[in-house]
């Protein structure tokens, strides 16, 4: 008897705790990742919106429009949106009729329905549901130089899309739609314990063992009562490691009944301590890359952060810079994936020993790397300069086989001692981007910066 209630004192406590550590946790987590997503959610809007009005202020495409020949529009339609890359663009009149469309047939009540949603806050992505999946649209007007219709356009969010952002946040995602009643996720379990009405999966039973902690997140390109995103964090790695502990402390118990009054403070203290190792690993996993070992891009972008805050306060110079392998899926495609991996690992470890401890190095995406320190202007071209030597300056050897490796980058310099305007790290990566498309195009194995001065914006290329 004593032995039983002791045992079962012993548990309850135990799940109390667990509990309330493991909601902590996780809370912890998705208030993070909902940080993240619409950081990411605000950088896909940008990329939009500059290839819709690239399309919609070209004055062939107007006259056109203006003009209401379906046919003539269809042609352009076709021309302009797989040149900029979007899944889906429909063109109306004035009133919301439809005149044409790319991506897909859609009847004409939903294009009403479309035309009413996004009128309300025209030039503002949404994320809408249509009969074939989800996508990220928004309706911009045409003007010849008076409006003579709208465009209403995005790309579809597909599974791709969304494990992406997963990658990013490293939570799992869930796109549920009232009105068309289909979900999109990044984990096929998870619907199965998803509930139509959503509400009542975010409010467990207190005594049931959860497989998956659920919160809705808000995003301000959601539609009210249509479509809910929700981000799910794995507990089952937590389940497992307090299973173990209680098997542990049901044996113990068993022994030292006698002694479980006097040290059941020592106990609990010893609760605490598998869970607080689980918490330091599940925090390295969500913090570093692990074929890499570097950083990933949560973390390096959070450390770019508090650096540029740094420089930009003391008025110091400051660089940041994108890297990205060259050729790398010819490598995975005449060597294997095995060969990618270890070409990734290779990479890593040779940036490293060219850059300080304190210098931020992170794994990007992909192929792609991210460096950013402080630096005047000629040790940065010197210290990007020994980091693309680095790289080619040995070939790497993968079994019988020898791969030459270069890479390719892109930076931007700023000087906050004679710079005065704010900038963002977002706009520093967003130049260094634009400099890294420009290295690629000159051959690769090229190195572009662009300076960020007063009144313009300098492009400098290093060889």
């Amino acid at each position: 008897m004593i032995i039983s209630i002791t045992s079962c004192t012993i548990l309850l406590s135990g799940w109390w705790i667990g509990q309330r550590y493991s909601q902590a946790v996780t809370d912890n987590q998705i208030a993070r990742a909902d940080y993240f997503l619409n950081a990411y959610l605000k950088s896909e809007e940008a990329l939009h919106t500059t290839a819709v009005k690239g399309i919609i202020t070209d004055f062939g495409f107007r006259r056109t429009v203006a003009d209401g020949d379906p046919d003539t529009i269809a042609s352009m339609l076709d021309n302009h949106a797989q040149r900029v890359g979007l899944d889906l663009l429909l063109i109306t009149d004035r009133q919301g009729n439809g005149l044409s469309s790319f991506g897909g047939q859609i009847d004409e009540n939903e294009i009403h329905r479309l035309y009413a949603l996004l009128e309300q806050n025209p030039e503002k992505p949404h994320i809408l549901a249509l009969e074939k999946g989800y996508y990220w649209l928004y309706l911009s007007a045409i003007k010849a130089p008076h409006i003579v219709g709208y465009a209403i356009a995005g790309s579809a969010i597909d599974i791709n899309k969304l494990e992406h952002i997963q990658s990013i946040t490293g939570l799992d995602l869930t796109l549920h739609s009232a009105s068309e009643g289909y979900y999109l996720t990044t984990n096929s379990q998870l619907i199965q314990q998803l509930d139509p009405q959503t509400s009542e999966t975010l409010l467990p039973s207190p005594w049931q063992r959860q497989r998956f902690l659920n919160k809705e997140v808000t995003v301000p390109a959601l539609p009210e009562d249509d479509v809910t995103l929700l981000m799910s964090a794995d507990l089952s790695a937590f389940h497992q490691q307090f299973d173990r502990f209680s098997i542990v402390m049901l044996s113990v118990t068993a022994v030292l009944v006698s002694l479980i009054t006097l040290f059941s403070l020592f106990f609990s203290r010893r609760l605490f301590m598998p869970m607080e190792s689980l918490h330091k690993k599940l925090l390295h996993r969500a913090s570093y890359d692990n074929l890499t070992e570097l950083q990933n891009r949560i973390t390096a972008l959070e450390l770019l952060y508090r650096h540029h805050a740094e420089a930009r306060r003391s008025g110091q110079a400051y660089f940041v810079a994108l890297l990205d392998i060259d050729h790398f899926k010819t490598i995975n495609d005449s060597y294997g994936h095995s060969a990618g991996d270890r070409v990734l690992a290779e990479v890593a470890r040779r940036l490293k020993t060219c850059l300080r401890e304190y210098d931020v190095l992170g794994r990007y995406g992909g192929e792609e790397f991210l460096v950013a320190a402080s630096l005047s202007f000629e040790d940065c071209q010197n210290h990007l300069l020994r980091l693309k030597n680095k790289i080619s300056e040995q070939q790497f050897h993968f079994k019988d086989r020898e791969i030459a490796l270069t890479i390719s980058i892109g930076a931007c310099f700023v000087d906050y001692a004679t710079l005065s305007s704010e900038l963002t790290p977002e706009t520093l990566v967003e130049y260094a981007d634009q400099a890294l498309y420009e290295a690629k195009a000159q051959g690769r194995n090229q190195i572009v910066i662009k300076s960020r001065e007063p009144d313009s914006i300098l492009t400098s290329i290093v060889h």
